[in-house]
């Protein structure tokens, strides 16, 4: 999936261009500079400073005079004036240094939108004034401080220039990039003075491993607010990575060719001895290849004052991930109160996956003093083309936290009536990660696709084992896509209907080439589940029985449980991580990845083994097991609906839900049932949700017949529950096909 073009580029196309038109042809070190001299010009034209003052007073030498360069900034700054963004945060996206993908993937750097640049402004303005100390650690071009100065100031140019001279303060490693910053917040002021000072206070270099001294100069009682998008990157370097950083076009995963090892070591060293002295100085970043955003994230909270505010873009991770854990808990302790915005990149806000998720948190540094905490204000944000609006959003109460979290990860809940949701599903199951639970998993990747890759067979080579891969993994569906030919991303793949599952792998492998753990272990039934998931997604969590006889790749990792091997326990395990409960708790924490971590958090249902429940569940997945291989007609397509629905009935009362509960949940899956037949009147679909509810209501003696009236109004107009969209067809396309149990489609 190629990145999405950042929106902020379509709003400056028109500035870009006459910008690249001022600077000329000149394709070389100094166009940047020229660019730079351009802008500088430009921030004259609306700050109204005296541009060739400004080149004394930062020994700016030019080859141009001021008037020629004011002139050629004229239409930069017209059409700078006619975007949709602030002066200050145009000329700051402009002055930019070009950041390449090698770039950023050894710096983690993305580029501020200027939307969430105002955003981070507007939840710090509010504790701030013009005589409030501020300070960005990794400004880049100042876009952050632009958006700070001007949510403080506004228009006053007598506050602005006050700010500027005493109290705005920035740091980054590239001396460009705090020239850009001084151009950026010089559209605010024309006195050339203001900036002088500013800038003397300012430190290039890497701010992590700053002395202390740096940021006391600045300000000796620290600081009234931080703001910062610190890199996103792990300190870490693969032959990968550095291949690309040397400026090779490849993919993850090819093979490695022309690779300077010599070279390559030393650049390894170099990054091991910083990951050394970064774990020596922020011991909070744990063990192993220490995030670059954890630390800066210490050292924000570190430079603010009591009282102050952090308001930063961060990683996602850091409210879910295992490896945010210490940090997470040391500046939620320590925070007097704490906002938190989920975003993702939908809006194009950066050059990245659309589906990748961050946050804009604002933190209010709690004092000495054994201040009341207030609850975690949770936000559902999404961006507009100049903004964001708030989607959802609910209050967390600490120690309801702390109970069902007892690490503090966040779960994603968009309401009030979700958190509540949330916590009584929690408190009604049971943690099933541990050595004293009867549950105690297992897990294992069994072949690394990757590293193993040389030695795949053809299928079908004698001796050779099955290679398992997720696409061949559904709910309670084991062999439902089979390979036809081509690989990679050209790979072809078939779709088998339900009730016509069957083995058709890409690749096999030799037992002697699995790794030796794991060998004993491909020769056991388990269970496996495809670990892409995402939130958005018709179901985040796949699983289903793996036989033995076959090895499963690295993208289906497999469980047993060290108690109990029983095929019944497996049968129950399936049932609940394939119910919709699960999933929706599983999509709270989810990103793109179902990892151990994330599937451990969410608790099982309090079902006593041998229990009638129990056995229910047992008959019930079994049965499942069977139809998939029974043929492909109407009648089995119902009877998988419908042993579907009672399971999912089953699971949500084992976990205490009723029938409000599981409507409210079922609202988070709403691309079920593409291409099923829709009730006359309505836009799509909901034949699914409504036989989870006919079964559920049935379940609990409810006498509501409203959803089993629409449950048999749909399946009457050819609507099947629970069919994966790429497998949708109603009634009338079923055209059985000898003893084959293949399926046609009309």
């Amino acid at each position: 999936m190629s990145a999405p073009r950042p929106m902020e580029s379509e709003y400056l196309a028109r500035a870009e261009a006459a910008l690249t038109k001022a600077v000329g042809s000149r394709k070389c070190a100094s166009s940047f500079e020229r660019r730079l001299q351009i802008l500088e010009a430009a921030s004259a034209r609306f700050g109204g400073f005296d541009l060739e003052t400004f080149h004394r007073s930062f020994n700016i030498a030019t080859d141009r005079s001021a008037a020629e360069l004011m002139e050629l900034a004229a239409p930069v700054a017209s059409e700078i004036g006619r975007s949709a963004i602030h002066p200050a945060l145009a000329l700051s996206a402009l002055a930019r240094e070009a950041l390449h993908e090698r770039d950023r993937k050894s710096t983690g750097a993305y580029h501020t939108d200027f939307r969430l640049a105002a955003r981070l402004a507007e939840l710090a303005a509010p504790k701030l004034t013009h005589v409030s100390k501020v300070i960005d650690p990794a400004c880049g071009a100042g876009i952050l401080l632009a958006a700070l100065t001007y949510a403080v100031c506004g228009m006053d140019r007598a506050k602005a220039a006050h700010w500027l001279a005493h109290n705005v303060c920035a740091a980054d490693l590239s001396a460009n990039s705090l020239r850009a910053t001084v151009l950026s917040l010089a559209s605010f002021t024309d006195d050339v003075s203001v900036l002088k000072t500013m800038r003397k206070r300012w430190y290039c270099g890497d701010s992590l491993m700053a002395d202390r001294k740096v940021w006391t100069a600045m300000s000796p009682q620290g600081f009234d607010a931080v703001v910062g998008n610190p890199p996103w990157e792990k300190v870490k370097l693969s032959r990968h990575e550095f291949l690309k950083s040397s400026g090779t076009q490849r993919h993850y995963g090819s093979k490695i060719l022309n690779l300077d090892e010599e070279r390559f070591s030393e650049k390894r060293d170099e990054v091991a001895d910083y990951s050394r002295r970064l774990l020596a100085r922020y011991p909070d970043l744990g063990s192993g290849e220490p995030d670059m955003y954890i630390a800066f994230t210490d050292l924000f909270f570190d430079l603010c004052k009591e009282q102050g505010v952090v308001s930063v873009l961060v990683p996602g991770g850091l409210i879910r991930s295992q490896g945010t854990k210490t940090i997470r808990e040391k500046i939620f302790n320590a925070s007097q109160s704490i906002s938190l915005s989920i975003i993702d990149n939908k809006a194009r806000f950066f050059s990245i996956d659309t589906r990748f998720k961050f946050l804009a948190m604002a933190l209010v540094k709690a004092g000495s003093r054994k201040e009341k905490r207030e609850p975690i204000h949770l936000f559902h944000e999404r961006g507009t083309p100049t903004g964001l609006v708030t989607t959802g959003s609910a209050v967390i109460g600490r120690a309801a936290l702390a109970a069902v979290r007892p690490d503090l990860s966040l779960p994603e809940v968009r309401s009030v009536a979700e958190w509540k949701l949330y916590s009584k599903i929690a408190e009604a199951g049971d943690p099933w990660n541990e050595p004293s639970s009867d549950w105690d998993p297992k897990f294992c990747r069994e072949v690394d696709m990757t590293k193993e890759r040389p030695k795949f067979r053809a299928r079908g080579s004698k001796g050779a084992l099955p290679l398992i891969e997720g696409r061949m993994v559904q709910s309670h569906r084991f062999g439902v896509k089979g390979h036809l030919s081509g690989s990679g991303r050209s790979a072809r793949w078939e779709a088998y209907p339900i009730g016509c599952s069957r083995l058709s792998p890409q690749f096999s492998i030799l037992s002697s080439d699995i790794p030796r753990s794991n060998r004993q272990r491909v020769n056991e039934l388990r269970v496996g589940f495809c670990d892409i998931a995402g939130q958005t997604n018709e179901r985040s969590l796949m699983a289903a029985m793996i036989p033995p006889g076959v090895a499963c790749g690295n993208k289906v990792p497999t469980i047993l449980f060290r108690a109990d091997h029983s095929e019944d326990r497996l049968l129950v395990w399936l049932s609940i991580a394939n119910s919709f409960v699960f999933d929706w708790m599983l999509r709270r924490v989810l990103t793109t990845t179902v990892n151990y971590f994330l599937l451990q958090s969410v608790p099982m249902p309090r079902i006593a083994k041998d229990g009638l429940p129990w056995k229910r569940l047992v008959s019930a997945a079994g049965e499942l097991r069977e139809l998939d291989v029974a043929g492909s007609n109407r009648a089995v397509y119902d009877r998988v609906a419908q042993i579907k629905a009672e399971i999912d009935a089953e699971i949500a009362v084992a976990y205490g839900l009723n029938l409000r509960d599981l409507e409210l949940l079922l609202q988070d899956f709403p691309i079920l049932d593409r291409g099923q037949v829709a009730l006359p009147g309505e836009s799509r679909s909901t034949i699914t949700r409504d036989s989870v509810l006919t079964a559920m209501a049935k379940r609990t003696g409810n006498r509501s017949t409203n959803w089993s009236r629409r449950a048999n109004e749909a399946r009457a107009l050819g609507a099947v529950a629970y069919v994966p969209s790429e497998l949708a067809v109603g009634s009338e396309d079923f055209v059985e096909t000898g003893g084959n149990g293949s399926l046609s489609h009309g």
